[in-house]
């Protein structure tokens, strides 16, 4: 039998009504008394390091996870990682890029309904996370409602659905079946033999700003008199920037935090296809200024990958090298 690590953080599939609502309070030894299936498939030990609504977890608490895996690394053969479904895609991509040289699965999976609650989803999600976890695939993966997400790749879609993760621009790298089988779209990667690295420095004044018509110009400069070190612009369409001064010109915001270090990432509100500021001048414009293209990265991403690569980048290019080397997570 491998031998599997859960690390339980609390979210709904752990949480009880109390007085204001729902609150994580279920360990993880508890929640996975309710799943006998598992105890035939792999041996199990728990480790509570949080127990947190995901709507309150902070960078801080990717860094406590990334450590968890590291200190425990050489103990088991993979770990799963009980986590609400609210902030749950930033973490796991947060641990993909944390953890380089990975070659266990670390599998993040939670739940729409809690585990006590009738009708959950928690239990079927946890067996779905356990079985991809004792399989010879590694690398960081979220599991939710029978798919298998790539960790850099998943977003919340629904906020009730049981079906509450998709996979943006990137297929699911696999699916747990009616039969409890897991089947992989994908071949097993070849491990690279090189020890893990597990790098959780990072600098997190990072703030995204969202553009609707009729902003106004001046927060690009309240943001970076602020003191935040990367803005990520959710441009229009395939990464539009107003441009013309009678639109509200978002260029000399632009030059202004260019002239005072700060990193500008910019990308799309749309789900799929990603920015492609080389397209029109509304993107060609702000290229210009110095905003580098968020290409099909998801917010979800992109933001844990520049608050580790600020910290790394000495300046604009090497951040900019930094923040798409491996951005998708493979392992290197």
């Amino acid at each position: 039998m491998k031998k599997i690590c859960l690390l339980a953080t609390g979210g709904t599939i752990a949480s009880k009504p109390g007085p204001d609502g729902l609150v994580p309070v279920l360990t993880g030894e508890k929640m996975i008394e309710m799943i006998p299936e598992l105890r035939d498939l792999c041996q199990i030990d728990y480790r509570e390091i949080l127990q947190l609504d995901s709507s309150n977890l902070q960078p801080e608490h990717w860094q406590l996870m990334a450590r968890q895996i590291d200190v425990y690394y050489e103990k088991y053969d993979g770990f799963v990682i009980s986590h609400g479904t609210d902030t749950m895609a930033y973490s796991a991509a947060a641990i993909t890029y944390m953890l380089t040289n990975l070659e266990k699965p670390v599998v993040f999976t939670g739940a729409q309904l809690p585990i006590e609650a009738a009708g959950t989803d928690g239990k079927r999600n946890l067996l779905a996370a356990f079985s991809v976890a004792v399989s010879d695939h590694f690398g960081v993966y979220l599991v939710f409602a029978d798919k298998i997400i790539h960790g850099t790749q998943a977003r919340k879609m629904y906020t009730e659905n049981l079906t509450a993760f998709w996979s943006i621009n990137r297929p699911d790298a696999g699916w747990f079946t009616d039969e409890n089988i897991v089947v992989w779209d994908e071949i097993v990667k070849v491990k690279s033999m090189q020890p893990l690295k597990c790098q959780t420095g990072m600098d997190k004044r990072v703030c995204v700003l969202k553009i609707i018509p009729g902003i106004e110009p001046n927060l690009l400069r309240l943001i970076v008199d602020a003191g935040y070190a990367g803005i990520i612009l959710e441009g229009f369409g395939a990464g539009g920037v107003p441009n013309d001064a009678c639109a509200r010109s978002l260029l000399p915001g632009l030059h202004y935090a260019q002239e005072n270090g700060v990193v500008v990432v910019c990308t799309t509100q749309c789900v799929y296809d990603g920015a492609h500021l080389d397209r029109y001048e509304v993107g060609i414009t702000a290229e210009r200024m110095g905003v580098i293209s968020g290409k099909d990265m998801t917010i979800e991403a992109l933001v844990p990958k520049l608050m580790l690569s600020l910290l790394r980048g000495k300046d604009r290019e090497e951040t900019k090298k930094m923040l798409w080397n491996n951005a998708y997570g493979e392992v290197e």
